[in-house]
């Protein structure tokens, strides 16, 4: 992961993202004199100008650190976006810049393949999201993904073929398939009402969830008749840091049943402990985004194992569906987990 990380920083350092803004942040591309607006979740390149209104603010992604820019003033990208030399602690900030030149990278490669994303993502021009022309058509603007990101060939993106390669992401959704794809939990969970979930195959039978120890022994077993249970894990006196699996088989005469996957159950401590850590970064100290705050808690809860507090962050972010770079990374979580229809759906805002 960390040779990955250096890889995709190395690519992505003639590129800038746009984390987040305040007021009226617009880029004048080089050779050009009209600024256009951008938003969160917008990439331009170094050689561009960043134009700030009184008052506007906007963060940064660039030279592999974040950088934090106040209104009133026309900025050259290449004097600010200077290469950090050195080693960089791995922390919450570093995996957060990790994760989001993946999730920018997943939206360019699904725009330069229409991999059967909503034109929201994939076509700014037909979205009217705030985007920007400059943003919208790269070859008229010097602005927008660049050949390292929208060439999945050249970019090792690490989030896995399933959007490069649409034929291999078939993940039996909708009632389609023979098969059962458990959903979440996976890793660490609270002991408390948690929400099980997978897709549904093409049954209309009920199910059977059963959750066993690690001597294979059966702790609860619960039939429903949708693709999902809430189970109040305090109530089930699970053993704390013991591993559990948990399946779904299709009660009746057809034989479907889905393979295994495991938890446990966390500390309130740790959980508090992760998301303590996250909200003491600088990014997250200097935000003036309370979304951009979130994002970089829930990419810290899911680089501990905590992968349901950090779709459950997500869901709440991705109601404000207007907020591209919340789609991009809510989109790119799901992708990393292998749900491709899911990583669509959040990507589309329609959550």
């Amino acid at each position: 992961m960390l040779l990955l990380a250096i890889a995709l920083q190395a690519q992505n350092e003639q590129s800038v993202v746009i984390v987040s803004t305040t007021g009226k942040v617009a880029l004048i591309s080089k050779g050009k004199s009209k600024a256009r607006p951008v938003q969160a979740g917008a990439v331009a390149q170094t050689t561009s100008q960043l134009k700030l209104g009184e008052g506007a603010t906007a963060t940064l992604y660039c030279g592999g650190q974040f950088k934090t820019v106040q209104g009133g003033q026309t900025i050259e990208l290449p004097s600010i976006c200077i290469e950090k030399t050195g080693s960089r602690a791995l922390d919450a900030e570093y995996y957060f810049g990790e994760k989001l030149i993946a999730a920018v990278e997943m939206v360019a490669v699904a725009k330069s393949q229409g991999a059967g994303w909503s034109n929201s993502i994939a076509d700014p021009k037909k979205s009217g999201d705030g985007w920007g022309a400059s943003i919208a058509d790269p070859k008229k603007s010097g602005d927008g993904w660049g050949n390292s990101i929208a060439d999945p060939k050249k970019s090792g993106d690490g989030w896995g073929n399933s959007i490069a390669d649409p034929k291999k992401s078939g993940d039996g959704w909708g009632g389609k398939g023979s098969s059962i794809r458990l959903i979440l939990p996976e890793g660490k969970v609270s002991a408390t009402n948690i929400s099980f979930s997978w897709s549904r195959p093409k049954t209309s039978a009920p199910y059977q969830l059963e959750i066993q120890d690690e001597n294979n022994k059966t702790v609860h077993s619960i039939s429903v008749k949708d693709t999902s249970a809430v189970l109040d894990l305090k109530g089930l006196n699970l053993t704390p840091d013991q591993i559990y699996t948990w399946k779904v088989s299709v009660l009746g005469g057809e034989s479907i049943v889905s393979e295994e996957l495991k938890f446990s159950v966390g500390s309130e401590e740790e959980l508090q402990t992760i998301v303590k850590e996250a909200g003491s970064t600088e990014l997250s100290q200097t935000a003036q985004s309370p979304a951009l705050r979130s994002l970089v808690e829930a990419v810290a809860l899911e680089e501990a194992g905590w992968k349901y507090a950090a779709a459950q962050t997500y869901a709440t972010l991705a109601q404000n569906k207007s907020d591209n770079l919340v789609r991009m990374m809510h989109a790119a979580f799901w992708m990393r987990l292998g749900f491709r229809r899911l990583s669509e759906k959040a990507g589309r805002g329609w959550i």
